[in-house]
């Protein structure tokens, strides 16, 4: 007999995700208040390292951070983040590459 029961499919990943900041930053045209941060593609990684990017290294997602926000926000712009926002931000990126069982066992431990 062959078991014609199938999984079904797990729910895509989210390709991009919304902050807002606690702390809008300021610029001539007015403040952001929220950047929507999307997957990064194999190009936008130009110039860092994976291993830096998944271990939360400040630096090494500034390089990538204005290949992927929208509006996108430059280097300085990133660093100048309060520290509440920049750890949204960089939870954020690192997220994108964690599976799913790995971002349950987070969940499972935060208590959600």
């Amino acid at each position: 007999m062959t078991d014609t029961t199938t999984t079904p499919a797990p729910a895509p990943a989210s390709t991009s995700v919304v902050v807002t900041l606690a702390q809008p930053l300021m610029r001539e045209g007015g403040p952001i208040t929220s950047l929507t941060i999307r997957k990064p593609k194999g190009g936008d990684m130009r110039g860092t390292k994976l291993t830096e990017i998944v271990n939360g290294d400040v630096t090494a997602v500034a390089i990538v951070i204005p290949r992927i926000t929208t509006p996108a926000i430059a280097a300085h712009e990133y660093f100048s983040l309060e520290a509440d926002d920049l750890a949204e931000v960089v939870g954020v990126v690192v997220g994108f590459f964690m599976s799913s069982a790995q971002k349950a066992l987070i969940q499972e431990m935060m208590g959600h």
